[in-house]
């Protein structure tokens, strides 16, 4: 069957960025360029009626595994299913991310997560890699805790990003998740400077609570301050293995991690339905999410 390396790589792509580039992307990303980066393209689903077919078989047959840190911060519950403002500072591990495509400067929202290296940042697919027919991103950095304008913690330029295979070569929104693995500065990780991240974790029950983060850019928000919603989540109606939630939040917020009560991360913001704008879907944290994370914590 081969090992856990081989499997790995059976599911991941993964570009490595080049020192030079990674000193290119911190000094590209001017407060001016950074707020006029946009949304990516939204990745809003057909309306579709539920497919009949067996998308639940093996979604969450992997075993559960919780992944700590040794410095995770509180978690305050939201007020109520539709957004409502966050406090930075009680999650400095949720920021934005910055980055170019061949259509332009792009913003999504991203989260640190506990990992070996203390620079594992988690988001969605298409926030950095086009999908199918694209490629990866450019002048990727991550700001944690950023709020009007400024990240007080500074930019963290990746060193790898990793997507699945499924989400590279099809667009395949229950794939829709990516890592990006971050710069040290002067021997100091992102996570000694912002001095907390989330625990995250993989193959839990469905049907659970969340607690969702991002920076919605689209109106009616402009993506200066961080936001959340509450929800129980529920099974996407076209038949897929992703699960939404009661969330109105907009293009920006992609890529956003949705928290458990205990704090930890288990799914990302990832696409809407035209007909249904007042949900967020987002990808089930199986065992493919699982590799992709432990290629990039590892590095």
């Amino acid at each position: 069957m081969g090992n856990a390396h081989e499997r790995a790589r059976s599911v991941v792509e993964a570009l490595e960025v080049p020192a030079a580039d990674r000193i290119a992307a911190t000094e590209y990303w001017t407060p001016r360029r950074m707020a006029q980066a946009r949304p990516p393209v939204p990745h809003v689903a057909e309306n579709a009626q539920a497919r009949i077919r067996d998308v639940f078989s093996g979604a969450h047959s992997g075993t559960p595994r919780t992944v700590s840190s040794a410095a995770p911060s509180p978690l305050v519950v939201a007020a109520g299913s539709q957004s409502s403002l966050g406090d930075p500072s009680s999650v400095p591990h949720v920021g934005k991310v910055f980055f170019s495509t061949p259509s332009g400067d792009k913003v999504c929202s991203a989260n640190l997560v506990a990992s070996e290296n203390r620079s594992t940042v988690a988001t969605a697919g298409h926030c950095l890699h086009d999908g199918a027919g694209g490629g990866f991103a450019e002048r990727f950095v991550f700001a944690p805790a950023y709020d009007e304008g400024e990240s007080e913690h500074g930019v963290w330029a990746a060193t790898e990003l990793v997507a699945s295979k499924q989400w590279v070569q099809s667009s395949d929104l229950e794939h829709d998740y990516a890592f990006a693995v971050v710069e040290e500065k002067n021997g100091r990780t992102v996570q000694d400077e912002v001095g907390a991240s989330s625990p995250i974790t993989f193959n839990e029950s469905r049907g659970l609570d969340y607690i969702a983060y991002g920076y919605p850019a689209a109106a009616p928000y402009d993506g200066q301050t961080l936001r959340r919603c509450e929800g129980t989540a529920s099974d996407d109606p076209a038949g897929r293995s992703t699960q939404g939630i009661d969330c109105d939040m907009t293009g920006g917020a992609s890529g956003g991690p949705w928290f458990l009560s205990g704090g930890e991360q288990n799914s990302v913001n990832s696409y809407k339905y035209d007909a249904d704008p007042d949900s967020m879907y987002g990808p089930y944290f199986g065992d493919g999410a699982e590799q992709l994370y432990d290629h990039a914590s590892s590095k």
